[in-house]
């Protein structure tokens, strides 16, 4: 057995050096002035230390937009959506819930119990049958039949591909187009080793008595137990629609390449009802503010930001590491890095985008918009708003990611052993993209920027040709290639802002969720930088709204640690959901 030595191997980084240090103390003058000189000569006379050489992999290619994107809308849409749309009258329904104590207490006790059900959703997750981390989603739809049992004697359920809930409540005229009512049960996984940071534990559903605490409290389960509370309560005091009403909830509406849930309730509701089957969708989104600029405003989603990832691959020859290339895959993928964030996508702001209609609302609503906004949307337009959506751009990154196309390098994987070169790099790459853009215009970026790099580094370039590595040449080891990882997105169609059903929409908003002391809250329309399941309804309606119905002040921490949500805040989404499901049955407008 070999006996422990008192002293331990230092690591490379924490060798001593103190005694050589000492011994050497009196030859440093020399040897500084000889680096000094050496580094001299260098900066002097080598090319290789250039400035224009070291950013040579960034701020040489410009987007350029191939496509005339003016010619992609109507001009009478564009002149609408540069404007203000027309505030309707408040819309009162038929009876207005104002909660008792104990409903409230009732109500508040439900949503907890739901937040408590860890319905976790993975990337990975296998099927509904099979892999047992769905079990918690099996629980909470018979905590949902158990908990609201005259819901569900009443509606028609269905489970659609096993785990989505689907819930019709027949009307009584089938010549109207049913309200669809969506919301999502599952959440983003809370990992167990972040478990100590949070407050409360993220399943508990703690209530502080101002916040409901843990995973999905903000993230969407109180939508969805609201929406639920609220057509139970006017079923127990005799509602009978007209109008069929329909609860829709995924669950996977949390994963990166969602199609399991809505993906396929969409599809389904759409051989039921025909395409443009439906009156009107609301799901989560935004919701109200006391202040926007100094005003009460109902800030609605009517548009988000198209979608697209890719995973860009780099095969180099490898090999040993006492032998480098000037530079290695994970080099060459750097450059890459490095040219798609020294190029980004333009910063503008246009009448395709809601963020320019909230604004002009503002404009002519609030009272604290800033004089530089004001001035530069009566100078700048009605095309373009070049100036303005650069200073937008400046006030913060949620702001900035709001005016153009986003790319974020979110992954990257290369290389096994330290005295290994890499074979194989991989990233990941996520574009939001922009009202004005596509997917073509966005692939036509990225192609411009990486085929360079390619060429320089004498690496063959597939882009977008959804080449399978096993199908490249034998002798194909040196390339550089991206690919679509899902199914694209581009930015939705924006939702009419005008004619019956927006009244019906910002009509009921108005009655239902008033500004401070019974003030007009000024409703408008706005945008999506990330993407809800709705994306699956676009050809079931053209009205689809995200918007929760809540303060956007009342919710925190979505997706990470202490995520917490406003009791008042759901109390609101009550209301609000028992007002719209009234007033579309009520609705005899336009369809």
């Amino acid at each position: 057995m070999l006996e422990k030595s008192n002293e331990s191997l230092p690591l490379p980084s924490s060798q001593p050096y103190h005694s050589y240090r000492n011994k050497a103390s009196t030859k440093y003058p020399k040897i500084l002035l000889g680096i000094l000189f050496l580094l001299a000569t260098v900066i002097n006379f080598s090319p290789s230390f250039s400035l224009n050489n070291i950013k040579q992999y960034g701020g040489y290619v410009s987007f350029v937009d191939d496509e005339n994107w003016i010619d992609r809308f109507e001009q009478d849409d564009l002149e609408n959506w540069s404007k203000c749309p027309k505030q309707p009258k408040p819309l009162y329904p038929n009876t207005i819930w104002n909660l008792t104590d104990k409903e409230k207490s009732k109500v508040i006790s439900t949503y907890q119990k739901a937040v408590q059900i860890p319905t976790e959703s993975f990337d990975d997750n296998g099927e509904a049958d099979e892999d047992p981390r769905w079990k918690p989603f099996f629980q909470f739809q018979n905590w949902l039949k158990n908990t609201f049992p005259l819901a569900h004697a009443t509606a028609n359920i269905e489970y659609i591909n096993t785990l989505g809930i689907l819930a019709t409540f027949e009307g009584s005229d089938p010549s109207l187009k049913p309200l669809l009512l969506m919301s999502h049960y599952d959440v983003v996984p809370a990992p167990k080793d972040t478990f100590d940071r949070w407050t409360y534990p993220p399943f508990s559903g703690y209530n502080d008595e101002t916040y409901i605490w843990g995973r999905g409290a903000a993230d969407d389960k109180p939508l969805l137990i609201a929406q639920w509370e609220a057509i139970t309560n006017l079923l127990e005091n005799g509602f009978k629609p007209r109008r069929t009403i329909i609860l829709s909830h995924g669950h996977d509406e949390e994963e990166v390449f969602a199609r399991r849930g809505q993906g396929q309730i969409a599809p389904f509701l759409e051989k039921r009802y025909g395409k443009n089957g439906l009156l009107m969708v609301i799901d989560e989104g935004s919701g109200t503010t006391d202040d926007f600029y100094g005003t009460p405003f109902a800030i609605a989603g009517m548009g988000e930001k198209g979608y697209m990832d890719i995973v860009i691959s780099v095969a180099t020859a490898g090999g040993h590491s006492s032998v480098p290339p000037a530079h290695s895959g994970i080099g060459i993928m750097s450059q890459i890095v490095t040219a798609l964030e020294d190029n980004p996508f333009p910063t503008k702001l246009t009448p395709a985008s809601p963020l320019l209609t909230s604004l002009q609302c503002a404009s002519e609503y609030s009272s604290n918009l800033p004089s530089k906004y004001s001035k530069l949307l009566k100078k700048e337009g009605p095309k373009s708003y070049p100036k303005l959506a650069n200073l937008i751009s400046k006030e913060s990154l949620k702001e900035k990611a709001m005016v153009g196309t986003t790319a974020a390098v979110d992954v990257i994987q290369g290389g096994l052993k330290v005295n290994a070169l890499p074979e194989l790099v991989n990233t990941l790459i996520n574009f939001r993209i922009d009202f004005t853009e596509s997917i073509n215009s966005t692939q036509t970026h990225v192609n411009a920027l990486i085929s360079k790099i390619a060429k320089k580094n004498t690496l063959n370039y597939y882009g977008f040709q959804n080449e399978n590595i096993t199908s490249l040449a034998d002798n194909e080891d040196k390339y550089v290639k991206v690919d679509l990882l899902g199914l694209p997105l581009e930015p939705a169609p924006r939702t009419p802002q005008s004619g019956g059903i927006w009244e019906l929409f910002a009509g009921t908003v108005k009655a239902a969720i008033p500004g401070p002391n019974g003030t007009e809250r000024i409703v408008t329309p706005y945008m999506s930088t990330g993407n809800t399941d709705c994306k699956m309804y676009y050809n079931l309606t053209k009205n689809v709204y995200r918007f929760m119905g809540s303060p956007t002040e009342g919710s925190f921490n979505a997706h990470t640690v202490d995520e917490k949500f406003s009791i008042d805040g759901y109390l609101q989404i009550i209301k609000w959901i028992h007002a719209i499901i009234q007033n579309s049955d009520a609705y005899t407008g336009e369809e």
